[in-house]
């Protein structure tokens, strides 16, 4: 229902929120959130409209007015245009000093790997050929060692024909 106004009284009219919106020069949604926002309440209901005041129509005029001010004051928002670009520039000078210290830790982090994996080698290169030659000792003794216990339990035989001749 466009356009309904309707008399409470013969001295009081009512509006609808279209009637507010086209009064204001606004939509009927921003109508509805501002009186939302500021809990305006309907002065009756006719069918499914709701009708307000006159008091609703200046408070709505009024809260308008001053966030379209708000909105377009050209110094303020240059102002917190700056405000905006010169801390995003720190947020982001600060955010490229991290990823540089990160980097240099990343890098310190594998020359120490690398040191690390080194040095693992060298360890165990010398006791791979201390172990191969301390293994052939080993092997080169228990013969020797073997030899000789089998010499002294069992006595010396002799062969068929040192026994005929005996």
């Amino acid at each position: 229902m466009r356009g309904i106004m309707a008399d409470k009284s013969k001295d009081e009219k009512l509006y609808s929120q279209k009637d507010i919106a086209d009064r204001v020069g606004t939509s009927k949604s921003t109508v509805y959130r501002i009186i939302k926002e500021l809990g305006l309440k309907n002065a009756t209901k006719q069918s499914q409209t709701m009708l307000y005041d006159e008091s609703v129509l200046k408070a709505v005029r009024k809260d308008f007015e001053a966030r379209k001010l708000n909105q377009n004051s050209p110094a303020e928002s240059v102002h917190s245009n700056d405000e905006l670009i010169a801390q995003l520039k720190d947020d982001l000078q600060h955010e490229r000093e991290q990823v540089a210290n990160l980097t240099k830790l990343l890098d310190q982090s594998q020359k120490l790997q690398l040191n690390l994996q080194q040095q693992l080698k060298a360890l165990k290169a010398p006791q791979k050929a201390t172990t191969a030659s301390e293994n052939n000792s080993k092997a080169n003794d228990e013969e020797t060692t073997k030899d000789t216990e089998k010499a002294a339990k069992e006595p010396k035989k002799l062969k068929w024909w040192q026994k005929i001749f005996k």
